[in-house]
């Protein structure tokens, strides 16, 4: 029988000695979770400034947050945990998430909502803000409500949307002992709430920026002290770069590499050991990511230049929110390509990915000879970083 990727490599080991190292393996899959959020307070790591804000939020009667960021940049995590440090002497808290999606609407949310904090409460066509206000304050006093709506930006409905936004305002201006907390992807509160956004001075507004390197490190030594494991300071440094502030890509490429250095029974990871881990990375990496690539990519003609310019647009400098010029690409390109490149050489290129035909792998913002773009989904700017690194065409300049 063959056997299992994480028991190759382990040979001649005593059953004892293969049962440890295999434990370790599966223990690594436990601690590292790029695909769900942390959901356990001794793992996560940064983000005290926001951690501090949500709090303060539940603690001032009549106040509401809303988290908003990227994709993946930690939003769920923070809504997961944050309610583990929020403690009342008197009332009990007791918190519930609830995932929004395009069908959902004003009552189902609530009726859900309901049903995960235990209050008996049928909830009509006609249940508004204020039905919802008076069904807490029926509850309140006997512990502190605490409702999370993740992924708030999948709502298709606006009229949903602008129902909850007078509820916050309802509960708000009634001092109602209950919190609610908005999780989506955007880039600014107004983003979110469109013309509802009004309601601002019942919200606080948490806006999640991308990790800092400190944040990310942190992520990776928190996991290496559980797991009794330790990591090259070049190796760190190396997963840090790599991760671009994002921890979905740190618990991705720890993930593999701490399972690396198990598979082959050691307990410090190595620079062979990333070296591994991010071919796996790229094998693994999330399908709809690796199809916007290869779509973005493909040409009929084997001297093309998408994957050069698309490999440059991924190592150029970026402004605040994660723009970069025609200019920006101008430096990476040419050192990859080991010759110089001007605009025009590329512009074409840059103007395909934000393009149906290349499945708007860029975003376009500005005017004509000054056009900014950006990656659309900020997840694929560091797999395609991952693929020079494991495909050895990214320069040595650009390679920490």
């Amino acid at each position: 029988m063959q056997q299992p990727y994480c028991l190759k490599g382990i040979a001649m080991a005593s059953r004892r000695e293969l049962d440890d190292w295999t434990a370790l393996w599966n223990e690594v899959a436990q601690v590292f979770s790029p695909g769900a959020p942390i959901d356990e307070s001794d793992l996560f790591a940064g983000r005290i400034t926001q951690l501090g804000d949500l709090i303060n939020a539940v603690n001032q009667r009549g106040h509401h947050a809303i988290i908003f960021g990227e994709r993946g940049v930690g939003k769920t995590s923070l809504a997961n945990i944050f309610t583990n440090y929020v403690h009342r002497p008197v009332s009990r808290v007791v918190a519930k998430r609830i995932n929004c999606d395009g069908i959902s609407n004003f009552q189902n949310l609530w009726q859900r909502s309901f049903a995960e904090l235990g209050i008996e409460a049928h909830v009509t066509a006609s249940f508004g803000p204020d039905d919802i206000r008076m069904t807490l304050d029926s509850v309140s006093a006997n512990y502190l409500p605490i409702i999370v709506f993740d992924e708030f930006d999948r709502l298709s409905s606006g009229r949903t949307k602008a129902l909850l936004a007078d509820t916050i305002k309802t509960l708000s201006d009634h001092s109602t002992s209950t919190t609610i907390v908005v999780v989506g992807v955007a880039n600014s509160v107004s983003e979110l709430l469109a013309e509802h956004a009004s309601i601002g001075r019942a919200l606080a507004e948490i806006p999640m920026p991308r990790m800092s390197d400190d944040e990310i490190s942190e992520i990776i030594d928190k996991r290496a002290k559980r797991l009794g494991m330790s990591v090259d300071a070049d190796v760190l440094r190396r997963i840090v770069a790599y991760s671009q502030g994002l921890p979905h890509y740190a618990h991705l490429i720890g993930l593999y590499a701490f399972q690396e250095a198990a598979r082959l029974k050691t307990r410090n990871i190595d620079k062979f050991h990333l070296s591994n881990a991010i071919r796996s990375c790229i094998d693994k990496a999330q399908q709809t990511i690796r199809d916007s690539y290869d779509r973005a990519t493909y040409s009929p003609r084997s001297d093309n230049l998408f994957k050069q310019v698309l490999l440059a647009c991924s190592l150029a400098k970026v402004d605040s929110q994660g723009f970069f010029a025609a200019a920006d690409v101008v430096q990476p390109l040419s050192a990859i390509m080991a010759k110089h490149y001007d605009i025009p050489s590329f512009a074409r290129h840059l103007k395909e990915f934000c393009s149906t035909g290349r499945g708007f792998l860029l975003e376009q913002t500005g005017v004509k000879r000054k056009f900014r773009y950006r990656f659309k989904d900020p997840l694929m700017r560091p797999f395609i970083t991952l693929q020079g690194v494991a495909s050895d065409t990214i320069p040595r300049a650009y390679n920490p």
